[in-house]
């Protein structure tokens, strides 16, 4: 669980690149670092502003391994959902589901009930 706190994306960070470590799948790490990064970031400005009421709940990553494939998975409260969006050279942000595409093999979201979605994203 992740609070909603500046240093929540940086621990999701460690705690990815630890548990590939120990997974001995390290060469994944950096790419997992940037999707955690990418996918966290998201949830806390996306997910937490998207769902006030319920802000103080903290998002969720879930590492998952079977046989050379990871999924990381976060939740957050939030009701709105993750698309690429087509964005100009002038545009400042806007690149991080692009740079989460570009990295994994394939990713997606679903919603959870009663609120609240998860967004997922495979390494290979």
């Amino acid at each position: 669980m992740l609070p909603p706190s500046a240093e929540s994306v940086h621990s999701a960070r460690s705690f990815a690149t630890g548990t590939l470590t120990g997974w001995n799948l390290a060469d994944l790490s950096e790419s997992m670092e940037l999707i955690v990064s990418e996918l966290a970031t998201n949830a806390f400005r996306h997910g937490l502003r998207l769902a006030e009421r319920r802000a103080k709940e903290p998002i969720r990553l879930s590492l998952l391994r079977r046989d050379g494939l990871v999924v990381c998975a976060l939740n957050d409260p939030g009701a709105g959902f993750p698309a690429l969006r087509d964005h100009s050279p002038l545009d400042v942000g806007g690149l991080g589901l692009h740079i989460v595409d570009s990295l994994s093999l394939r990713w997606g979201w679903a919603p959870l009930a009663p609120y609240g979605k998860i967004v997922w994203a495979v390494l290979g």
